[in-house]
């Protein structure tokens, strides 16, 4: 089987819709985590097809995935609400042992704005992780919108006309893209960076169209930002620690 996530994914957002307080529809509210509920589930389907360590342990009842998932790890007390964690069946429900942790980014729209906070954030993320764990698996991923218009939830106003925010593309994306190229990988446990992570594009006005974007900015196969080489170092990292 392929890899289908980023596809679904966008097929899923295309047809998702989120409505305010205030009667307004979108595709997208950044105050939800609907979208990073569904990234997280697809993902985790990918893996368990690719991943044949993963689909014994899954299989046998060994591992889960959770989303959400608040985990305090023993020794450093050291706790964090995961995107997605993949780990060991803990008693009573929970994880004994987080095995992956995945972070979960969506830069749909202030892409240059949003460029120091995510980056921060994304970093943070597998510190957190690694220092508490250091053969824990750290992984990220970040949803990019390349759409040229966009409606943002936060900017609407009860009564008023839909405001619309229009990005420079695909000149904004390549820069986003190209930023979180600089996030700090690790080549072996004991190191500092994340173990596996990819950039996706879409191209989502937040009304009426959520496409996949595989063309240029967007990472292409055999980068080590391609959602591609993400889930193949999440299995061969899997198969080489925890088979």
């Amino acid at each position: 089987m392929g890899l289908d996530a980023p596809r679904t994914f966008a097929a899923w957002l295309d047809g998702h819709r989120h409505q305010d307080a205030n009667g307004f529809m979108y595709q997208y509210h950044s105050r939800s985590d609907a979208h990073s509920k569904e990234l997280a589930r697809l993902i985790w389907l990918d893996l368990l097809t690719q991943c044949p360590t993963m689909r014994l342990d899954h299989d046998a009842g060994i591992v889960r995935m959770e989303v959400n998932y608040r985990h305090t790890w023993s020794g450093t007390l050291k706790s964090k609400t995961i995107d997605m964690a993949i780990g060991t069946a803990g008693t009573g429900g929970g994880l004994r042992e987080v095995r992956i942790s995945c972070e979960l980014k969506a830069v749909m729209t202030e892409h240059q704005k949003s460029q120091p906070r995510v980056f921060d954030e994304l970093s943070s993320s597998y510190q957190i992780v690694h220092r508490a764990d250091p053969e824990a698996i750290a992984a990220g991923v970040t949803v990019v919108n390349i759409a040229e218009t966009f409606v943002s939830p936060l900017r609407q106003r009860p009564g008023g006309p839909l405001v619309v925010t229009r990005h420079r593309q695909p000149e904004v994306t390549r820069r986003m893209v190209q930023h979180l190229r600089g996030l700090r990988l690790r080549g072996a446990a004991g190191e500092d960076g994340f173990d596996a992570y990819c950039t996706l594009v879409v191209d989502c006005d937040n009304q009426a169209r959520a496409r996949l974007w595989t063309a240029p900015p967007a990472p292409q196969p055999g980068q080590s930002d391609h959602y591609a080489s993400f889930v193949a170092q999440l299995c061969a990292l899997y198969a080489e620690r925890y088979a």
